[in-house]
Formats: C-alpha cells, sequence, structure tokens
C-alpha cells in the first residue's frame, strides 16, 4: 500500500519523502540566519542571485558526474515551465526576504513565512480542491502556535512585514502553478534551472533597482562569505528537497517546512546573532508539532492538481 505522503502518480519511497521533510525543516530554517548575515554586506537581490547562480552551477555539475549529461535531456516545454516558476520563486519571492532582513530579526521573518499555507489554502480553494477538515484543523493550529511567539513588530517595522507577506504570496503562487504543469522529471533537473535562472533574474531585477552589483564583490567580512557559501550549498540542497516534494506529495504536506521553520530559526538567530528569545516559544513548538501530524493524517491518497500533460 502507498504511503499517505506520497501522491499516487509517484513512485518515491517514504522513506526519500521523510528525508526531504527533515532537509527543509531544519536545513532550510537555518538559511533564514545565513541571509541575514549576507544582507549586512551585499545587496539583497544581488546576494539572492549570486546565491542561486553558484546554486544552479553546483546543482549542474552534481547532475552531470552522477547522472551524466543524458539526465539533462529535457523539452523545451518543460525547460520554459522550469523557467517559469523559478522566475517566480527564486527572483521575485526569495530577495523579498533579503529585503526584510535588513530591518526586522530572521525568527520574525521565518513566522511571518508561516503564512505561507494559508495562501496556499485559499488557492487549493479556489481552484475546487477543498483540503480535508483535519488538513484545514491542522494549518489553523500550526499557525496558532506561530502566534503564540510572533512580537508586536515597531510601526517602522511594518513596511518590512508587508514585504514578507507579499513575499509569501508570491512563493505559494509559484509552488502552486509547479503542480499544474510539466516540468523535468527529475526533481534535481528542474531545481537547476530554476536556481540558476531565477538566481540570474534577481540579479538583474537587483540592478534594475539601484543595487550596486560590486557589493558582491567588495565584501570583505569572513562571516558574510562563510554565510553566503553556506546558505548558496545548504540552500542548493534544501531547495532540491523542496523540488522533489513538490512533485511527490500532497501541496499542504510540503507547506508544513513553514510551522517547523520559525521555531529554528528563532533558536539559530539567538545562538548565532543574539536575538531574543522566549519561553513562548517552548509552547509554540508544541502547538506546531500537533498542527503537523494533523495536517499529515489530514492527507487524501489522491492527487491535488493533475498535472499538464
Amino acid at each position: 500500500m502507498k504511503s499517505r505522503l506520497v501522491l499516487p502518480h509517484s513512485t518515491a519511497s517514504a522513506f526519500s519523502v521523510t528525508a526531504s521533510l527533515a532537509i527543509i525543516y531544519f536545513v532550510w530554517a537555518s538559511t533564514y540566519v545565513g541571509t541575514a548575515f549576507v544582507v549586512e554586506e551585499i545587496d539583497p537581490y544581488t546576494g539572492s542571485g549570486f546565491r542561486f547562480i553558484l546554486a544552479g552551477l553546483l546543482l549542474f555539475l552534481f547532475i552531470i558526474i552522477t547522472k551524466g549529461p543524458k539526465a539533462l535531456l529535457v523539452t523545451k516545454k518543460q525547460v520554459r515551465n522550469a523557467m517559469f516558476i523559478g522566475f517566480i520563486l527564486i527572483g521575485l519571492s526569495s530577495p523579498l526576504l533579503g529585503v526584510a532582513a535588513q530591518q526586522i530579526s530572521s525568527g520574525l521573518i521565518a513566522l511571518l513565512v508561516a503564512m505561507t499555507p494559508i495562501f496556499i489554502a485559499i488557492l487549493r480553494f479556489i481552484f475546487g480542491d477543498i483540503p480535508s477538515i483535519k488538513t484545514i484543523l491542522g494549518i489553523v493550529i500550526g499557525f496558532t502556535g506561530v502566534i503564540v511567539v510572533l512580537v508586536i513588530p515597531t510601526v517602522s517595522n511594518n513596511l518590512f512585514i508587508i514585504i514578507c507577506l507579499i513575499s509569501n504570496v508570491v512563493w505559494a503562487i509559484g509552488s502552486f502553478w509547479s503542480q499544474k504543469i510539466e516540468l523535468p522529471k527529475s526533481p534535481l533537473t528542474t531545481a537547476a534551472i530554476q536556481t540558476l535562472f531565477g538566481g540570474m533574474c534577481a540579479v538583474l531585477i537587483g540592478a534594475l533597482r539601484g543595487e550596486r552589483t560590486s557589493s558582491f564583490f567588495s565584501a570583505s567580512e569572513s562571516e558574510t562569505w562563510i554565510a553566503f557559501i553556506y546558505i548558496s550549498v545548504m540552500g542548493a540542497i534544501a531547495y532540491s528537497a523542496y523540488a522533489f516534494l513538490l512533485v511527490n506529495t500532497p501541496i499542504s504536506l510540503v507547506a508544513t517546512h513553514a510551522f517547523v521553520n520559525p521555531v529554528v530559526a528563532i533558536f539559530l538567530g539567538n545562538l548565532l546573532r543574539n536575538e531574543k528569545i522566549s519561553l513562548s516559544i517552548i509552547l509554540s513548538g508544541t502547538i506546531v508539532v500537533v498542527g503537523i501530524a494533523l495536517v499529515v493524517l489530514g492527507e487524501k491518497k489522491k492527487e491535488l492538481i493533475n498535472p499538464e500533460t
């Protein structure tokens, strides 16, 4: 019997899905903190763009070494679709979090990103795919857990909260859309195309909005470069896991990373950047786990959206 975590059309094992979830739960959370270090010296779109360009090149190299050049043979339609999703997720959404990281803490950003499943649920409803009661309840409970540790920001930070929310909406649209169109069969190939093209788009958008591309090459602090290399390499691994999950699991299950990421990011932000942490995180973590469990149990063994054929 196929695991409830895997879509009917998928051949992925429950172990590969579980491992990928662990990666986006914990590795992805650490990139919020890494981004906070990077934007101290490098402009947000420029830094995000070069980060994903490097990640894309590393993924292409990994594919060629492990699977051979034939693994990159995809149709023009698949390439166009992957580039389009990369433009949305990497070119538009991700750099906005870097903009926000210049003014608000990595933990708060992760908390705001936790709203993404709410937007995904709304998109599912609009397209006629109503989540189960357990899934809805899990999303509500998980979001409640995030609210517990959400500190009301100052008025001066309102703009950056709006920027985070815009990033969430854009990411939700890209993630939702990716399950409706034809992408390369290999999640790694998909991730390589998306990160490389999306990264180039981010650098271009940064230049158009007046960022100094030279800020990338003039960064001098060792912390900046350590953080940049970390979020580039580990971020590539996390994004590949995310792309794999989008193809093989229900979207609302993939979205549960937004519940775990805030808790991990808050702890790492406190450890590495002395960001304030409160005892309410313990209560929040308990609520979050309950929410995730309900979402997993609430997933039906059916494909949420029929991919384009």
